[in-house]
């Protein structure tokens, strides 16, 4: 099995913030060109999930506090442009605008629409039950195009929590970085709020119609990150949905090995990738993981419920991770260093990483064992077989408004 060789592509997404200072005598079209655009400069790197070294068997989490916190600035990014262009010196004042033939950097000519204190109501999402109404509106589609590239729904410039927090949907293929020109029509949304439980922030990036290729493996996927532990570690889940076709497409030379997993695995074409972990935020990040794969509908220990005696690293857990990266996996519970988060022990508002990994792979209203303090699992953490199947199908409110 150290043979087999996996590629996870998964969504790094980075924002620049300018200096604005001494803009304030620029045309709106002009600041706003500048603004939007230094905040638009999406970036994503690639990473292998399995392959002859044990290393790579985690490639989901090696520069995972990078990846982390990458993502979690586009929203907040994207208000922080809004509000230096001026549009919340007037926090009670109603506003729309339309404004054509915006150049933004790396995407082009673009047309944008802006709703400030002008309610979007209706506003579905796979995060969340039921519809929201937000306050306010970013649009950016490109010049004489039909369909967005880009849709932000907000409330509050000044926060994403305690409201009905933040979602945006971005297609990817439209922002002009050559590593996504093969993505297709992969559609990312990514809502942000705060858990009531925990007191505490989260996002969720679900993303649908990957081309599983080489720039995109992965058919569907969710990531869930929670920030927890008053703001001292990063709680991440994740599912992704992968195939053995696709795979051996893209890595042909490896085809008798994934032919040999995927009979092991029990036949089935399609294969999820379950992860939780828990990161400190502080350096040098130390990092325990939890890892599997699964072609059916339960998450089990090892790789396809396989014997690790008998499968040499089916047992991938556990995994431990510093600063510089991998450090060592297949660790038992009580070989986890002290000062790495506990597989086993959590806190008053966090989970430890066997109660994270837990709640991956489950449908939402779902009572997980000894988890009572936290409820039933919630739409925005939902990562099972069936939320990621039923994509295939329907657009599950993934998609724009």
């Amino acid at each position: 099995m150290k043979k087999f060789i996996f590629l996870l592509l998964f969504l790094g997404i980075s924002f620049q913030v300018s200096d604005y200072h001494y803009q304030t005598r620029k045309s709106e079209k002009t600041l706003l060109s500048e603004l939007l655009g230094t905040s638009i400069h999406l970036g994503f790197g690639s990473e292998k999930l399995w392959s002859a070294t044990s290393a790579d068997n985690w490639g989901f989490v090696r520069q995972s506090a990078t990846w982390a916190r990458g993502n979690s600035g586009i929203i907040d990014n994207l208000i922080l442009a809004l509000k230096n262009a001026g549009y919340f010196n007037n926090p009670s004042a109603s506003r729309t605008d339309v404004l054509s033939n915006v150049n933004l950097s790396g995407f082009g000519s673009a047309t944008l629409t802006i709703k400030i204190n002008t309610p979007t109501a209706n506003v579905a999402s796979t995060a969340y039950a039921g519809n929201k109404t937000f306050n306010h509106f970013l649009e950016i589609k490109k010049t004489g195009a039909s369909t967005p590239s880009l849709q932000l729904f907000f409330d509050d410039p000044n926060t994403t929590l305690g409201n009905d927090g933040a979602l945006i949907y971005y297609r990817l293929v439209d922002f002009g970085n050559p590593q996504f020109a093969n993505v297709g029509d992969v559609i990312t949304e990514s809502y942000t709020g705060n858990d009531s439980i925990y007191g505490t922030k989260f996002q969720t990036y679900t993303w649908r119609n990957g081309p599983e290729n080489s720039s995109w493996i992965s058919k569907h996927g969710r990531v869930v990150l929670t920030e927890v532990d008053s703001g001292r570690q990063l709680c991440f889940r994740s599912v992704v949905r992968l195939s053995f076709t696709k795979l051996k497409e893209i890595n042909p030379s490896n085809a008798t090995a994934l032919d040999q997993l995927k009979t092991a695995c029990g036949g089935n074409d399609q294969i999820y990738y379950v992860l939780a972990y828990m990161q400190k935020f502080d350096s040098p990040f130390q990092t325990t993981a939890k890892a599997s794969f699964t072609t059916n509908a339960t998450r089990y220990e090892t790789i396809c419920n396989l014997s690790a005696s008998s499968f040499p690293g089916a047992k991938l857990s556990y995994g431990i991770f510093n600063i510089n990266g991998y450090v060592t996996d297949q660790l038992n519970a009580n070989q986890v260093p002290a000062d790495y988060p506990s597989p086993t022990v959590g806190g008053s508002d966090f989970m430890s990483v066997d109660e994270a990994f837990n709640r991956t792979y489950v449908a939402a209203g779902a009572s997980i064992s000894g988890q009572t303090t936290l409820g039933v699992v919630k739409q925005y953490e939902e990562t099972s077989k069936t939320y990621l199947d039923a994509f295939d199908g329907s657009a599950q409110n993934l998609t724009f408004k």
